[in-house]
């Protein structure tokens, strides 16, 4: 109840919902199966069903997750939403073909995770939005995806940058004349300084995908335990594990990089029949592409296992 009055209810009104208005949020609405804490309506339709737990409770578990889509499921609401008043969790209630884990639109944590960035998922429930929410969802994962692909690779980013600068320089200091080379020399130093953390790391802390020391020599993934010669082996090894609990299969794929490349993928070829630049075969056969910095690796092995619905920070290195 206090995460109820204390944290969801005021962002709820933030997001311009009228939490003392059963018309717009119906708290404890009585359903064939059972009684989500709320239902966020519009127009009279029931659109969303939130579950929300005491701060210190695992959204994640799969009983907490069973029970509400028993709920979206039963009363044929697309979405719906958990919260511990901290992690907020968004799902897809039902696609054919997957399981609930698979179904994660987004996730955030309030306390750790940027706060502009958790604003653009929390607005695709808001009043205004949620009535276009897959198109909204769906413009955040196109986003993600071009700016991952360019911070992965940094050239396409500076190739873009060159003309703007050149533009500028040429307006406000005209007296100066400045070689293309200088120009792209400045700008990879200054996106990689941007991009790639310089100070010392000895250990990635859990939820972090920066890294900026020495390369990592151990993984952890669960109760399993890797000791690792080549960066790369920290995404060959994540996907190993995944194919080892069931996940990334044929059906799976291809499984995107960002809006040209793929990451994995039946055969070595990226979206447009580009080969990959640094292909591992996986032991089911798929192929899997590395040819990343150790930072976009780490990266990279984290959000395959979001796709797959664990939690990113499950992948530990030292």
């Amino acid at each position: 109840m206090a995460v109820r009055y204390q944290i969801v209810n005021p962002i709820l009104k933030s997001l311009g919902w009228n939490p003392e208005n059963p018309e717009e949020v119906m708290p404890n609405l009585s359903t064939e199966e059972g009684t989500p804490d709320y239902c966020l309506l519009k127009n009279g339709k029931e659109i969303l069903f939130i579950e929300t737990k005491k701060l210190s409770a695992d959204i994640e578990r799969k009983e907490i997750v069973s029970q509400l889509a028993k709920y979206c499921f039963g009363e044929g609401t697309k979405y719906g939403l958990l919260t511990n008043g901290g992690v907020w969790i968004l799902f897809k209630a039902f696609q054919e073909g997957t399981k609930m884990g698979e179904r994660i639109l987004w996730k955030t944590d309030i306390e750790r995770d940027d706060t502009m960035a958790t604003l653009r998922k929390l607005k695709t429930i808001s009043k205004e939005n949620i009535e276009n929410i897959e198109n909204l969802i769906r413009k955040l994962q196109i986003l993600d995806e071009i700016w991952n692909s360019l911070v992965d690779d940094p050239e396409e980013l500076i190739r873009g940058l060159i003309p703007v600068f050149k533009g500028l320089l040429g307006e406000g200091y005209p007296d100066y004349e400045f070689e293309p080379s200088e120009i792209e020399d400045f700008l990879k130093e200054k996106i990689t300084e941007l991009i790639v953390p310089t100070e010392e790391t000895e250990i990635i802390p859990s939820g972090t995908s920066t890294w900026g020391g020495t390369r990592p020599r151990k993984m952890i993934i669960g109760n399993n335990v890797y000791n690792i010669r080549n960066s790369y082996e920290i995404l060959t090894q994540t996907a190993e594990w995944l194919i080892k609990n069931g996940k990334l299969r044929k059906i799976d794929c291809p499984i995107p990089a960002g809006p040209k490349r793929y990451l994995v993928n039946t055969e070595p070829k990226h979206r447009y029949g580009n080969n990959f630049r640094a292909p591992k075969r996986l032991s089911n056969g798929l192929y899997i592409e590395v040819h990343y910095s150790t930072a976009g690796i780490i990266s990279y092995a984290r959000r395959l296992l979001e796709r797959f619905g664990y939690r990113g920070d499950i992948l530990k290195l030292q």
